[in-house]
């Protein structure tokens, strides 16, 4: 039986010195359990408050994660269980409220730990809530005149980031319009005005937010860990993702809730979770999602360009990803790993290889790595993935709604996605596609899409299929994805042009989906060993 104590235990002048207390505590007693008794608990520190008010007055640009989303960017942790083996963590009935910009909850070089029930939120939201109290006539290009008036608890600077990212809120039908506002002026401290795109649905009172950063610290990183789950966890806001789990292996998400505090419509600015180099069993079930400024989930591995050759066998690879990896620390593979070499324009395999040696250079964001053969005489447009840090993917029994960009992106393989629940997405549900443009891969493999409920999706991405398939690279050649099955789906979107894309596919089979879409339910091109019961 494990060791039982309680937060209460542990006195400090602030919540955050208690909470580094229990967790020096937990770090120094394996296999305990920790009982945080109800309340709200502010996580601060003078790092996390500067942070938030440098963003909030323009210090760090109009975009400020060009300065805060880098590996040598200075950030405060709320908590962080660092080393911890054998820990459960219940907070039920708990708060962590983060006064300022900062990563809540660190799971990093832990085995064995388990966090049941907290919630995360904000002092003062990431981003800013208002709404619309003047609007002007329609243009014939789908624009209005808007003026924003921001809740008293939102205030802005001169300096503000404000045009980042932005969507309108119907509170009547309980939507998101995804219009979009531009060509700003701040009034006051309370007030903007700019020009609404896509406005047709906008009135009086229809409510108004925008994000003052896009990628910052998650809300709870997991890294470097074995064994970890996350239960009945909500996330109401975070200025960033919501989780990020990078170098861990074997994870279970389960009874997750990433959506808005009651009176707002907007949970985390990006991602609201986002898993990168994993190994094992990655498992979410049961979650819901709603109103976050990206994809419900992202999981992939990297695509590393070859950057020096230092011998016909051994060369550098560093990874090329615009913002860098999400964990912000740097990717390599281990020694025995399996390496996929690929046409990063074609997406095809041109051979794999097994690491010998690897010598990590965080500092100079890249690494060395001896394979156990030759690679090509010329490997310009070639790139190396490290395909032993791909999970196995299993999503069941999760909602979305109303957010922004694609749910599911799937990069990974053996996966199985059923009996889930998708309405009003601005993207695709369901998108199975290597990002070869974004660095992000691999080329997914053995996956199953079944069951799954897709309702008023991809009304702003009508071209791209409620559930898409496909190799997003600038020329793919051939079939780079295997064997993709997708059966017993109910697609309902009128608005969209395409129920189901697939392309580049070898392995495709189809059966029982029920479509209503606007033009086309079912696109198959570019694929071969199809099997595909098309009559909707």
């Amino acid at each position: 039986m494990s060791n039982i104590i309680y937060f209460s235990s542990f006195l400090g002048e602030d919540h955050t010195e208690s909470f580094n207390s229990a967790m020096k505590y937990l770090a120094e007693h394996p296999n305990t359990t920790l009982v945080i008794e109800p309340g709200v608990y502010t996580l601060t520190s003078e790092l996390a408050r500067e942070t938030q008010r440098a963003v909030m007055n323009g210090e760090y640009g109009k975009n400020p994660q060009r300065v805060m989303f880098n590996p040598n960017f200075k950030y405060a942790r709320g908590i962080s269980l660092a080393g911890q083996k054998d820990t459960r963590i219940e907070g039920y009935g708990v708060t962590l409220m983060l006064d300022g910009f900062m990563e809540g909850v660190s799971v990093i070089d832990c085995e064995n730990v388990t966090i049941c029930g907290i919630t995360v939120d904000h002092k003062r939201k990431p981003y800013s809530k208002g709404k619309v109290i003047e609007l002007g006539e329609l243009s014939d290009i789908g624009t209005r005149d808007c003026v924003i008036e921001f809740d008293e608890d939102c205030p802005i600077s001169d300096g503000s980031p404000i045009e980042l990212r932005s969507m309108f809120f119907n509170t009547d039908t309980y939507e998101n319009i995804f219009a979009y506002l531009k060509e700003t002026v701040i009034i006051d401290s309370h007030h903007i005005k700019g020009i609404a795109h896509d406005a047709s649905k906008m009135k009086i009172g229809t409510e108004y937010y925008t994000v003052h950063t896009y990628h910052s610290r998650p809300a709870i990183l997991i890294e470097n860990a074995k064994n970890i789950t996350l239960r009945d966890i909500t996330i109401h806001s975070q200025p960033g993702m919501g989780i990020v789990g990078n170098r861990s292996e074997d994870i279970t998400v389960s009874a997750l809730r990433v959506v808005p505090s009651i009176g707002h419509h907007m949970s985390t600015n990006t991602d609201a979770t986002h898993f990168t180099s994993i190994k094992g069993l990655l498992r979410m079930e049961n979650c819901v999602f709603e109103g976050q400024g990206d994809d419900f989930i992202n999981v992939h591995a990297y695509y590393h360009a070859i950057i020096e050759r230092l011998s016909p066998d051994t060369c550098v690879m560093q990874e090329k990803t615009p913002d860098g990896t999400h964990a912000q620390s740097l990717d390599y593979p281990d020694v025995g790993d399996k390496l996929e070499l690929t046409n990063r324009l074609t997406m095809e395999l041109v051979d794999t290889f097994k690491v010998i040696e690897c010598t990590p250079l965080p500092n100079e964001w890249k690494c060395i790595v001896k394979l156990d053969h030759p690679l090509p005489g010329d490997t310009e447009n070639l790139v190396l993935s490290d395909v032993t840090r791909l999970p196995t993917l299993v999503v069941v029994g999760c909602s979305a709604r109303t957010h922004f960009a694609r749910s599911i992106l799937i990069k990974t393989r053996n996966v199985l996605i059923e009996n889930n629940h998708f309405f009003d997405v601005q993207g695709s549900a369901i998108h199975v596609a290597p990002e070869a443009w974004w660095y992000e891969g691999v080329a997914p493999a053995n996956v199953t899409i079944r069951g799954n409920r897709i309702v008023k999706c991809c009304h702003q991405w009508e071209n791209k299929g409620a559930i898409s398939v496909y190799a997003d690279s600038s020329n793919p050649t051939g079939q780079c994805i295997h064997n993709i099955t997708v059966e017993d789906n109910i697609i309902d979107c009128p608005t969209t042009n395409i129920g189901i894309l697939i392309k580049n596919t070898d392995g495709v089979k189809l059966a029982r989906n029920q479509i209503n879409c606007k033009e086309t339910p079912v696109i198959i091109e570019s694929c071969k060993n199809v099997s595909a019961d098309c009559k909707h």
